[in-house]
C-alpha cells in the first residue's frame, strides 16, 4: 500500500508540473550577433515602426517608446548597437505588446530579439494567437548563468534571445514588461511555423492522389473507340 501511495504522489506531482510550452536560448551579446539579429527583423526600430501607426504589415505594436542612442536614467543602446541606433524601451511600470493580426496567420514557431542591459525588473511573456501567456520569463532566466545585473556593457546581460515553441504550440506575440528602468529591446523577429513530420507525408500523399488522378484522367481522354 506504501509504494502505491508514493507511486501515486509522485504521479500526481508530474501531472500537477506545467508544460514548459516555449524553450528559450540566449546567445551573448557582441556587434555581430546584433548585426545577425537585424538579419529579416520585422521590427528593427530604424524606419515607420517607429510610432504605432506604419508597422510592418501584418503586426501591430502597443506601448513602449523609440529611443535613438542613450540617454542617462532613462535607457540604453544595446551592447554592440551602432551609433545612432533606434529601438524600443519600456521604462518603470510600463508594457509593451507586439502581436501578429494578419488575417489567415496560424502561428509561429519562434520569436528572436537583441535585448539590452537585463535587470531584475525586466520580464517577457510569450503569448499564443489569442494572447494567452504561453510563458513567462524574467530577468534571471534570461541571463543564466550569470545575473541580471543591468551591466550595459557585458555580453551576457545583453543577448539576442530565441523563443522556440514546444511541439503542439504556437507563437502569436510578445509582451515585454519592466519595473525599473529600462527594458531594451531590438530586431524583434517571427519565424513562421515549419510543418511537422506527419503534417508533410499527408501533403505528400496529397499531392501523390492529386497527380495519380490527373494521370488516370490523361490515359482516359486517350482511349480510342472503333
Amino acid at each position: 500500500m506504501k509504494n502505491i501511495a508514493i507511486i501515486a504522489a509522485a504521479i500526481t506531482g508530474f501531472a500537477a508540473m506545467p508544460a514548459h510550452a516555449v524553450t528559450l536560448v540566449g546567445t551573448n551579446g557582441s556587434t555581430a550577433v546584433f548585426a545577425q539579429s537585424a538579419n529579416g527583423a520585422q521590427y528593427n526600430f530604424e524606419s515607420a515602426t517607429t510610432g504605432n501607426i506604419g508597422d510592418p504589415a501584418g503586426f501591430l505594436r502597443t506601448g513602449g517608446q523609440m529611443m535613438i542612442d542613450s540617454a542617462q536614467n532613462v535607457a540604453a543602446n544595446p551592447f554592440g548597437a551602432p551609433a545612432g541606433n533606434s529601438y524600443l524601451y519600456i521604462s518603470t511600470g510600463g508594457t509593451s505588446v507586439i502581436r501578429s493580426v494578419a488575417a489567415g496567420i496560424t502561428g509561429y514557431q519562434a520569436v528572436s530579439f537583441y535585448i539590452g542591459s537585463i535587470d531584475w525588473g525586466n520580464t517577457v511573456d510569450v503569448l499564443d494567437l489569442g494572447g494567452n501567456l504561453l510563458r513567462s520569463f524574467n530577468g534571471a532566466q534570461m541571463t543564466a548563468p550569470a545575473s541580471p545585473s543591468g551591466n550595459q556593457a557585458f555580453p551576457l546581460t545583453n543577448r539576442l534571445l530565441t523563443f522556440t515553441a514546444d511541439a503542439g504550440e504556437l507563437i502569436g506575440g510578445v509582451r515585454f514588461t519592466s519595473s525599473v528602468d529600462s527594458l531594451e529591446a531590438d530586431n524583434i523577429k517571427f519565424t513562421a511555423a515549419v510543418p511537422e513530420p506527419a503534417t508533410w507525408a499527408m501533403m505528400l500523399v496529397g499531392f501523390g492522389m492529386v497527380g495519380a488522378t490527373a494521370r488516370y484522367r490523361r490515359r482516359k481522354s486517350n482511349v480510342a473507340f472503333a
